[in-house]
């Protein structure tokens, strides 16, 4: 399960750079149209704003509004809780821990799913309007330069 677990973070993480590498250049090129194209930036932005989301706090577990869709950046941190929780015990992970996991694999699979569809389906539709308005296209191929994540001090030992 840990290899699993690894794997889920290693995907999420990855991801998630992707997603942050691509926002600032929907950003740039929202700057420099106007109209349709312009709309359909803002609605690329918003959807790869919803996969990128935003890590939580030190909680575990289900939120006592009732569990929140999950996005990239909770997947990433609830991997690696799991792997805290996995890694700690010198005996074969509870069913508890399993039936996580399994959750989380779930909602991996969905979660890059949507990433690939707007990576190679909405994204590259958009490109093709972007080249015919003579406007640089998206590079999904670019890396991330932003900066990580500042995370939560709420769980930080002295």
């Amino acid at each position: 399960m840990e290899a699993g677990i690894v794997e889920g973070m290693d995907k999420t993480f990855e991801a998630i750079q992707q997603v942050r590498s691509l926002r600032p250049q929907i950003a740039d090129r929202a700057r420099r149209v106007k109209g349709a194209l312009a709309e359909s930036l803002a609605t690329l932005d918003k959807q790869a704003a919803q996969l990128e989301g935003a890590s939580q706090g030190a909680f575990f577990g289900v939120p006592l509004s009732g569990k929140q869709p999950e996005n990239l950046s909770t997947l990433n941190q609830h991997f690696g809780q799991l792997l805290g929780v996995v890694d700690s015990a010198e005996a074969a992970p509870t069913t508890q821990a399993s039936a996580v996991y399994a959750e989380l694999e779930d909602s991996l699979g969905k979660v890059l799913a949507q990433w690939k569809k707007l990576r190679d389906g909405d994204a590259p539709a958009l490109n093709a309007s972007l080249k015919k308005a003579h406007i640089e296209e998206l590079d999904l191929n670019k890396s991330s330069t932003a900066a990580p994540a500042a995370e939560s001090d709420q769980d930080d030992e002295p």
